[in-house]
């Protein structure tokens, strides 16, 4: 998107930075709704440097996120039923 934004301007297009923030909002993918949402009415969000950062910590919590359920389980195959494990006295 900085590319695209540093060759409109190369050219003699200037994007306002309000225009910079919407396009990046509107090209995140559907399944970050609740991040267009929190852009969109975070105050602090001004120019397109904001809202890269945004996104970059959106991608990185993503992925550990995805790293995380890829943990290896162990199971065990006993063939006694789960019971108690002490005697009844």
């Amino acid at each position: 998107m900085s590319n695209m934004i540093a060759q409109l301007k190369s050219i003699g297009h200037f994007l306002s930075d309000e225009q910079q923030v919407q396009a990046v909002i509107q090209s995140l993918p559907n399944n970050w709704e609740y991040l267009k949402v929190n852009l969109i009415h975070n105050d602090s969000i001004k120019t397109f440097s904001d809202v890269a950062r945004h996104v970059e910590f959106e991608y990185e919590r993503f992925g550990a996120a995805k790293a995380a359920s890829n943990a290896f389980v162990a199971e065990s195959i006993g063939t006694k039923s789960s019971g108690f494990k002490r005697k009844k006295t």
